[in-house]
């Protein structure tokens, strides 16, 4: 009977003996792992690969020094700025810009350069270069300038059909004059409308755009342009307004190639519909595009489309409103097939037309 005590006694502490050595064995491990080594090798890598990106970002992003019609710079107009004359703040044009090739192209914001006199780039390495207006598009308000260097770092574009909510952003400008500035965030919404020049949907981002950020590239994780930014919301903070790189770029290839941006036409006049027209027309609501008047020789024509026709889809994708319309249109190439479907007395109906050049740019 002692020999038993003995034997479960010596099995009971040699139990006890394991167990703790194997407590201490996961603690050192639990330990290591939450250990200042293994925690800050992430965060160090994680913070390599951003810095990484900013650093091959920023050599393409430039600053745009305007020389307004009334003879003063902008240089001064922030001096005056900073000294707190607010009576020259309103008139203040800073701006951005993002070289797009290596000849020297470079994106801004057209409001940032209509009313310029002279044009100056300032890259940043230093080289402060005169900059010339080669194109631009008021409805999208993207303008195309060139320098004459050597040496540049162009961006490349993105595709922002592809762009997800959600997706982490930075933002590359000159806020306030000062230079060089990254903010970081995310694609908050796609398909916005924001009060702005220009008549194109935007991305929403909360990643902070201030005054001079117009003209910047919103840039993905892997370095490329997905938007160009353009504002900021006048209701409050965390809420900035950038133009697809779609957008962006197909107006720059047609500047570059053309040396004018050619709008796509449809040649159809159109307004939205309200409850009450929906309802003496007998449609079953009020979404789509009313065709008022079909231009003669117009894609529009050549498709069939006839006065009092409601464009409900375009190119595959539904139309709710003008607005969404003609952002359909402007999405086109000239040459394009597209197909598309009207609510026509009763009937819904396929058709199928090619998109033109505007009147007078070809």
């Amino acid at each position: 009977m002692k020999s038993v005590l003995r034997f479960l006694l010596f099995v009971l502490v040699a139990g006890m003996a394991v167990g703790l050595l194997y407590f201490w064995s996961a603690l050192r491990r639990v330990e290591e792992f939450s250990g200042s080594d293994v925690g800050s090798t992430a965060l160090i890598s994680m913070d390599e690969e951003f810095t990484g990106l900013v650093a091959r970002v920023l050599p393409s992003v430039v600053s745009i020094v305007v020389t307004s019609s009334d003879g003063q710079d902008t240089r001064l107009r922030l001096m005056q700025m900073w000294q707190g004359d607010r009576a020259k703040e309103e008139n203040a044009s800073m701006g951005s810009g993002v070289i797009v090739s290596e000849s020297g192209h470079i994106v801004t914001n057209l409001h940032v350069v209509s009313r310029a006199a002279r044009i100056e780039v300032h890259l940043s390495d230093g080289r402060m270069l005169p900059a010339r207006l080669v194109g631009d598009d008021a409805l999208s308000d993207i303008a195309i300038l060139k320098i004459e260097a050597e040496g540049l770092r162009p961006l490349s574009f993105g595709d922002s059909d592809l762009v997800r909510v959600g997706q982490m952003v930075i933002a590359v400008g000159n806020p306030l004059g000062l230079e060089e500035t990254v903010t970081q965030g995310i694609i908050s919404a796609k398909g916005r409308r924001a009060a702005s020049e220009a008549a194109n949907e935007f991305f929403q981002t909360d990643a902070a755009i201030n005054q001079g950020n117009s003209g910047g590239p919103l840039v993905d994780m892997r370095g490329r342009i997905i938007g160009i930014n353009n504002s900021i919301s006048p209701q409050g903070q965390g809420i900035g307004f950038s133009i697809p790189s779609n957008t962006v770029r197909r107006v720059f290839e047609s500047i570059r190639d053309f040396g004018r941006f050619i709008r796509p036409w449809f040649g159809a006049y159109v307004r939205s519909l309200t409850p009450e027209v929906a309802a003496q027309l007998a449609l079953p609501d009020s979404s789509g595009a009313l065709v008022l008047l079909v231009y003669e020789g117009s894609p529009a024509e050549m498709g069939g489309l006839r006065a009092w026709d409601v464009i409900v889809e375009f190119n595959g994708e539904p139309v709710l409103d003008v607005r969404e319309l003609r952002n359909r249109v402007a999405k086109m190439d000239v040459g394009e097939k597209v197909t598309m479907r009207v609510r026509r007395r009763g009937a819904e109906l396929d058709l199928q037309t090619v998109i033109a050049a505007e009147p007078g740019l070809q």
